[in-house]
């Protein structure tokens, strides 16, 4: 049985993407929240059952810890000793595996840092391994989270990087595509099929570069026409700045996720 202690966005998505994956059934999976009605809700949507936090642990064998950072530690000192038998999964932005460790040195834990698109099961779900964490525990959580999307162990060093490229980018990439959509009204289309279009145009060259292994500029230069239209609009965004103003807002990302793990 799967727990889920918080019912936010995350946990969402992490229970559609299992579910749409068929690692787990609706019945193998059981979430709780401080506010009893989101997780009411989720139990309405996805048929998996709601109950209180102490019943989700009790009745669990793996425990996704989808609360938000502040929470995290809190959560963790509570219930120590009914977690202690636990494998402990973490979404949560900024807490090391130590910091989780340093409230009781039994627990098991695995830091993920997956983003919302696992919902499609066409997310990243970077992860790093505890101490206490034994092979068929890794075999138990690979079993469960690894279809998903791109699943892969990292350093710890590097899991704060991942979280603001993969898991802040896709809010940058939805603005992108709304205001692609938006050009494409100007142009005379109507706003659905600009939505559709756009959206399309952005998995396929996504889908370019990770399936192929091409640099992004090679696949680039190869849609640019001398004198054509698309070097013009290169030009423009260049001249807008954009590719500057994609960098700057990762890293300010970048910036605020190692601010969590200061506090």
């Amino acid at each position: 049985m799967l727990g889920i202690i918080g019912a936010g966005n995350m946990a969402e998505a992490m229970i559609a993407g299992i579910l749409k994956s068929k690692t787990l059934d609706s019945k193998d999976i059981i979430v709780s929240n401080y506010n009893k009605s989101k997780a009411e809700k989720l139990s309405s949507k996805y048929g998996v059952a709601a109950a209180e936090n102490i019943d989700v642990i009790k009745n669990s064998s793996i425990i996704l810890l989808a609360v938000k950072p502040y929470a995290l530690l809190n959560t963790l000192e509570l219930y120590q000793n009914e977690l202690a038998d636990k494998v402990i999964v973490s979404v949560a932005a900024g807490i090391s595996v130590s910091d989780m460790e340093n409230v009781n040195t039994r627990l098991k834990i695995i830091r993920t840092m997956p983003n919302t698109p696992v919902q499609i099961c066409e997310g990243v779900l970077a992860y790093v391994y505890g101490a206490n964490i034994a092979e068929n525990d890794k075999t138990f959580f690979q079993s469960i989270f690894s279809k998903l999307g791109m699943f892969i162990e990292i350093d710890e060093s590097k899991i704060d990087a991942v979280s603001s490229l993969t898991g802040c980018s896709p809010a940058y990439i939805y603005q992108i595509i709304e205001a692609m959509s938006d050009a494409g009204v100007r142009m005379g289309l109507p706003r659905e099929l600009a939505i559709s279009l756009s959206a399309m145009a952005v998995q396929g060259s996504g889908g370019m570069v990770y399936n192929t292994g091409t640099h992004p500029a090679v696949l680039k230069d190869k849609v640019t026409s001398p004198a054509g239209s698309t070097i013009e609009g290169l030009a423009e965004l260049e001249s807008k700045g954009v590719r500057g103003a994609v960098i700057s807002a990762l890293y300010k990302a970048y910036e605020k996720t190692l601010l969590f793990s200061k506090k």
